[in-house]
């Protein structure tokens, strides 16, 4: 099986401007993954999915392949990861044979190399053909409600049947973005999991922050520290 890990990092973002670039704890949010990725197993294997000079610059230093150029129409803040990758897996295929692209969103700071390396591990021995991070909700959905001007109500009418949280019959849990493991016959007929050969890698909920808004990236700066 061959792997290669992808880092996709548009320059723009619509909650935070120039999110890859933040500084979090004197370095760019894009470089804890790129950190990672050179300690783990697809250190020789990494690219990076941009259109920002300065992410390609940060990728050298890295020795993070950054030789793909991401075109303007997949950049956007209505692209989706599907069609980023895809144009990517179809430029590689033209260089080199691969079976699965590892893709590493650097709103994931807390994923560790050990992280991209276990959950690898795990689809090769349960021989699956795709594969996300998870972890614990923290929130439940039996407790999440919905508002409007004159009343509330249970996003899961279900809910109203439970107050204590150990009486849940279901447990829950988030898709957290840290890793997505595809093979890349999937993604070239527009899929993101198998529906049969699906699996999960499950991640402690201290590393599974996804930074979307500046709250989180001041969590994420006390985790840090």
């Amino acid at each position: 099986m061959k792997f290669v890990a992808v880092i996709p990092a548009r320059k723009g973002s619509k909650t935070i401007k120039n999110k890859n670039l933040t500084i979090i704890k004197k370095k760019p949010l894009i470089e804890y993954t790129f950190n990672e990725v050179k300690k783990s197993k697809l250190k020789k294997e990494s690219y990076v999915l941009t259109d920002s000079k300065k992410i390609k610059k940060i990728a050298k230093k890295y020795h993070v392949n950054n030789d793909y150029i991401r075109p303007k129409f997949l950049s956007s803040n209505k692209t989706s990861l599907l069609a980023t990758i895809k144009h990517f897996v179809k430029w590689i295929l033209k260089k080199k044979k691969i079976d699965y692209v590892v893709i590493l969103q650097p709103t994931s700071p807390l994923r560790n190399f050990r992280d991209i390396n276990n959950a690898i591990l795990h689809l090769k021995k349960k021989k699956l053909k795709s594969l996300f991070s998870i972890s614990e909700s923290l929130e439940h959905p039996y407790e999440t409600i919905s508002i409007n001007k004159k009343t509330w109500s249970y996003v899961v009418p279900k809910a109203k049947l439970y107050y204590r949280r150990q009486d849940f019959d279901l447990n829950s849990y988030f898709i957290n973005g840290a890793i997505y493991i595809v093979n890349v016959n999937l993604i070239l007929k527009n899929k993101m999991h198998d529906k049969f050969k699906h699996g999960f890698y499950k991640m402690p909920k201290i590393r599974s922050f996804d930074i979307n808004d500046k709250e989180e990236i001041e969590i994420t700066k006390k985790i840090l520290r």
